[in-house]
């Protein structure tokens, strides 16, 4: 071997090695900061778990269900509280009435941290809408709490009322 053998022997081992060092500091540190963008520290996020699915038959529309549903006029999640169903014979079916109201979450995730943190204002008191048909849209339950007597006697703009202990 000559002289400019062992010289370009030496370069290409030094450049051919592995440099883990770098290479690992870089993927701990991405990791690290997915990992820390995916905490929220505002207080958001600690709202009542969304099931991956709902009932298709809609049974789990029941007095007291908070539902968030797509409404895909808007694009959006729209939160709606059942305070009555009404039983009717077949083939009518059973009427739900429910107070929509105005703040609307970007998914269900989101409308589930609206409806924890309660500043919502009703948009209608009484929605309407017969169990079948509500069935077929895309909607979860998310939570269940009693219906008072302030949720039946609410009127548009009037802010919900406090969570019941």
């Amino acid at each position: 071997m000559t002289f400019v053998d062992i010289a370009l022997y030496r370069t290409y081992r030094r450049v051919a090695r592995p440099r883990f060092g770098p290479l690992l500091l870089r993927v701990v540190l991405a990791v690290t900061a997915v990992g820390f963008t995916g905490c929220r520290t505002d207080g958001a996020g600690a709202g009542p778990p969304v099931p991956a699915s709902s009932d298709p038959a809609g049974n789990d529309l029941v007095p007291g269900a908070i539902v968030v549903a797509v409404d895909e006029t808007r694009n959006a999640v729209r939160i709606y509280k059942l305070v009555s169903v009404k039983y009717f014979p077949p083939p009518v079916g059973d009427e739900l009435v429910m107070v929509a109201f105005n703040e609307m979450g970007k998914d269900f995730r989101h409308a589930a941290d609206l409806w924890q943190q309660r500043k919502l204002t009703v948009a209608l008191p009484k929605v309407r809408v017969q169990r079948q048909q509500f069935a077929h849209r895309n909607y979860r339950v998310i939570q269940q709490e009693p219906v008072s007597e302030q949720d039946k006697k609410l009127k548009p703009q009037d802010p919900i009322p406090p969570k019941m202990r």
